[in-house]
């Protein structure tokens, strides 16, 4: 980590500025090192983030597709013990030279003393905001970079993610995110197809642009909206034994579990990938392998049950 201390004490706020997509052990390096620095120095420390992620301005929406919403950040961010403040990006943003936006939005703004950096964070207009320049351009504030965080020699990032999650292997994404891979949202009217087979599901609408992971069943730790937190069985995918459409649906079978949450919030933390999404020869086949399923997940004993 380089690091260049030139504080100007009014200043009050130490930051750091991204999409932070994932939060994943990479981001929580550097959180972890704002924390420690601005505790020291009585600064608060403070996440700063974007909505929408800066690349659906610059490059169209839903490119990327999210790992975690804002929401899911501002959970995640403010449980670390960090402020977490979300800034409109728009096209007038984009084009904002990183030096006035600095000046203006950051010490002007919101009393900023302090600037932390990834190894290859940039912005402003053309992405010339970085660690060197702002260092340069901006002596009076503080000014630190971290290297890149690498897990078994690997780089983590949030592509690295991705890549575990399309092909189900959410242990691997765990790894790199230092939690289990979350799926949130409210509790919607689906084809009601479990109430008839005697697994009643929950039906999670999470939002536009949010990532799901390849399709398929996953053991799952589900919290409700009211703290209690119970394990669940979540099969993501086209439901190919039910009436169609088949579009792609997160139905969550809640072990134990027999309340009515329409309308409420349910966080999934998906633990293990159990098996293909697949179509059945009978109702009874489904509701065999659904058994089953549900026994995986009541005796699942991984290292990092929520319980």
């Amino acid at each position: 980590m380089e690091k260049r201390m030139s504080v100007n004490e009014k200043q009050k706020r130490a930051v750091t500025m991204g999409n932070f997509d994932g939060c994943h052990l990479g981001h929580q390096a550097l959180f972890r090192t704002l924390k420690a620095v601005a505790e020291v120095n009585g600064w608060t420390p403070t996440v700063i983030t974007f909505e929408p992620h800066s690349n659906y301005v610059l490059r169209g929406p839903g490119d990327p597709l999210l790992l975690t919403t804002t929401e899911e950040k501002r959970e995640f961010i403010e449980s670390l013990g960090l402020d977490f403040l979300v800034l409109p990006f728009t096209p007038e943003v984009a084009k904002l030279p990183f030096d006035e936006f600095v000046r203006k939005e950051l010490i002007e703004k919101r009393g900023v003393c302090s600037m932390f950096f990834g190894h290859d964070h940039c912005f402003g207009a053309g992405g010339k905001g970085n660690y060197e320049t702002i260092t340069a351009a901006f002596p009076e504030l503080s000014t630190a970079m971290l290297s890149i965080v690498l897990h078994k020699g690997e780089r983590v990032s949030s592509s690295a993610v991705r890549n575990a999650l399309l092909n189900g292997d959410v242990s691997r994404a765990q790894t790199y995110l230092g939690r289990p891979y979350r799926l949130s949202g409210t509790v919607v009217v689906g084809k009601r197809l479990g109430h008839t087979i005697g697994f009643p599901t929950a039906n999670l609408q999470v939002e536009q642009y949010k990532f799901l992971p390849k399709s398929g069943v996953y053991v799952a730790s589900a919290r409700l909206a009211d703290g209690r937190i119970c394990r669940a069985v979540v099969n993501i995918g086209v439901q190919p034994s039910a009436p169609g459409p088949h579009q792609m649906a997160i139905e969550a079978y809640l072990l134990d579990f027999s309340e009515d949450i329409y309308g409420q919030h349910l966080v999934l933390d998906l633990m293990a990938y159990l098996r293909p999404e697949q179509k059945f020869a009978s109702m009874e086949d489904l509701v065999r392998q659904i058994g089953m399923d549900a026994d995986t997940a009541k005796n699942y004993n991984g290292n990092h049950w929520a319980e």
